[in-house]
């Protein structure tokens, strides 16, 4: 616990976070000596939540804490790799490479950034990394010499406290790493070829969805009589009638705007490329409606900012917890899919293919770079895989 504790200082994790790990930590050794627990695993962990913050019954009430979960997978991850990362992707702006990776390391970044790789993609490659370095750390493994498959293969062991599409992506820096570290003659041995890479199957789950009635029921539902529900309706209608990512409504700004010929301009911060989309009735009536009504006195260009002081811009974080929140208080129905912005997202891709709009027009809504990028809601697509069910013979 102590040791968590400080791997969250030297991450410069948040107050609130450092604090509530203190308070969980000094409730679960109470809970262990209780029960006669002398060691912490993941299983500990969540029994103990369960026992001890009665987590299920709490998330059936959705009145659960997920910061409680949050701490109980900082300790699992410090116990595996001895850091805690988890989390703090946002927090931490730059990642410094220890001094014997990073001559390596920023070597590779440049060229990631040579070959055009996008600065999002850059950034977490960067985190990655840093992740991977850090595990060596712990292990007092301090030059590229030192790692060996073994090593990698450890490294990949502490990454079970994480999902499986979040350690194929962390398999893959390291390997495209060590890749380029071999080609570029910083190491002997080409491990690039004899680590595996997990396999992750993304297409093994089904997007979430919601139908146009719920999108309807959580719209109602929003009190219009206060300016936080005036903005938190101007921003769900982007979402669902424009299928908008959190992070381009939370970039939003009103030189985006062309009211002259009612079109929306913006470059997507994900993928740097240029999208242009009309800009409905509803949807103009209700940014008006939040300019008018609702925003707060700011300089700031963002469209949407903050209802309390500092009136800051929004982060996508916050615009997805707003879409939950809303949808929890309209009385939808939550359980067994997610509740962020992206669901949304994937809703009106869903009510698209059920009107037999073409998937090229589908992803140039979208904003996809390819068509290959939409074809995944084809899986969604009830009437037309209707059509491919074979008969089954009696």
């Amino acid at each position: 616990m102590d040791g968590t504790q400080e791997a969250l200082a030297k991450a410069n994790a948040s107050d609130y976070f450092q604090k509530r790990l203190r308070t969980v930590s000094r409730q679960f050794i109470i809970y262990a000596d209780e029960h006669g627990i002398d060691y912490f695993s993941m299983d500990v962990g969540l029994r103990f939540l369960e026992d001890h913050y009665y987590m299920s019954q709490k998330i059936a009430e959705k009145k659960w804490c997920s910061m409680y979960l949050r701490c109980i997978n900082a300790i699992s991850e410090y116990q595996m790799t001895g850091a805690v990362d988890m989390y703090l992707t946002a927090a931490r702006k730059e990642y410094i490479f220890p001094e014997p990776f990073k001559e390596s390391a920023d070597s590779y970044i440049a060229y990631r950034k040579k070959i055009g790789i996008i600065p999002k993609s850059i950034q977490v490659s960067r985190l990655y990394l840093f992740r991977f370095f850090s595990f060596l750390g712990t292990k007092d493994l301090h030059s590229i010499d030192s790692i060996t498959v073994s090593v990698v293969l450890d490294f990949l062991k502490s990454l079970a406290v994480f999902e499986k599409p979040t350690i194929n992506a962390i398999m893959r820096a390291v390997r495209l790493y060590l890749k380029y570290c071999f080609e570029n003659g910083l190491i002997q041995d080409n491990l690039f070829l004899k680590i595996p890479n997990p396999h992750c199957n993304r297409n093994s789950r089904l997007p979430s969805t919601y139908t146009a009635q719920e999108v309807r029921d959580t719209l109602s539902a929003i009190d219009m009589g206060n300016p936080c529900g005036i903005r938190d309706y101007a921003i769900i209608l982007l979402l669902a009638r424009l299928g908008l990512r959190s992070s381009d409504v939370a970039n939003l700004r009103f030189s985006n705007i062309d009211w002259e010929n009612d079109m929306i301009c913006l470059t997507q911060v994900k993928t740097g490329n240029p999208l242009k989309l009309p800009l409905l009735s509803d949807v103009g009536e209700a940014i008006i409606n939040y300019l008018k009504n609702a925003r707060p006195k700011s300089d700031s260009d963002h469209v949407f900012i903050r209802i309390k002081p500092p009136y800051t811009e929004f982060n996508p974080g916050a615009v997805g917890a707003l879409v939950h929140e809303r949808l929890v208080k309209a009385g939808i129905r939550l359980e067994g899919r997610k509740s962020g912005s992206h669901a949304l997202r994937h809703s009106l891709a869903k009510r698209l293919l059920e009107h037999e709009i073409p998937l090229p027009v589908i992803s140039e809504i979208l904003g996809h770079a390819s068509t290959e990028t939409t074809m995944t809601y084809l899986r969604i697509d009830i009437n037309e895989l209707k059509r491919c069910a074979l008969e089954v013979p009696f």
